[in-house]
């Protein structure tokens, strides 16, 4: 019996329902789902980056908040509905294409013309990396290990909340200290979301939540990028 709670809070929703059918969700029904919402993202940003620089600095501004809110609202929805998820789903993949754009845009500014293909890089390795650490059972994902993954998390929070009261110097080493961590729990966190990917394959849940795990699973890697970015730009500045 696979542990099946993870602390992406997406996959966490799809693994707490049980919609037992004749046509199960498998893995690569799941692959292709997760495909298929990684096309959306770079469309999205590709269309985001050849069109930015029509807009103005407010225009610009406006689609990255507004993006930011409704793909924060599309994750909630798509959480909660197994037949909205496909739809909702596939608009935050829209929606952080366009604020991956801009972010990448930025970093790449500030850092040079590699970082972004670095990071991308380096985030698929990460999620190689993980996968072949979960399927041959180097790392086993219990329940203490999630627990210390949400523990983890919860302290990262609160000490990049107490970045913004400490003293400079103190609060820049700190900031260091926040994405090195924040960097390795994004890859930790790809473990309990596999962890809930198969145990929903092995318990024959319904096809259609496969729309909520690969949301969940797009979640965590579009987490890793902008760990990696931050990381990247950290190494930049020490040489």
């Amino acid at each position: 019996m696979r542990f099946n709670r993870s602390s992406n809070p997406v996959i966490r929703r799809a693994t707490s329902e049980t919609y037992v059918t004749d046509n199960p969700v498998t893995y690569t029904n799941v692959s292709f789902k997760v495909l298929s919402l990684l096309a959306i993202l770079f469309a999205s940003a590709f269309l985001t980056i050849n069109y930015a620089s029509a807009l103005t600095y407010g225009q610009l501004i406006g689609l990255l908040i507004g993006s930011l809110v409704v793909g924060f609202i599309s994750v909630i929805v798509g959480t909660r509905s197994m037949n909205l998820a496909p739809y909702f789903a596939a608009l935050y993949a829209l929606c952080e294409g366009v604020v991956l754009a801009v972010i990448s845009a930025i970093y790449t500014i500030a850092f040079g013309d590699m970082i972004v293909p670095t990071a991308l890089l380096t985030t698929g390795i990460v999620f190689l990396i993980m996968l072949i650490l979960y399927t041959t059972r180097v790392i086993k994902v219990t329940q203490r290990f999630a627990s210390i993954l949400v523990v983890a998390l919860i302290s990262v929070i609160f000490m990049s909340l107490l970045t913004f009261i400490l003293p400079a110097g103190f609060g820049g080493g700190m900031y260091y200290l926040i994405v090195i961590v924040a960097s390795i729990l994004s890859a930790f966190f790809l473990l309990l979301d596999f962890n809930a990917i198969e145990t929903c394959v092995e318990s024959g849940t319904d096809s259609r939540v496969g729309w909520m795990l690969s949301l969940g699973l797009l979640v965590t890697l579009v987490w890793i990028y902008i760990e990696m970015l931050r990381l990247l730009a950290i190494l930049s500045r020490r040489r």
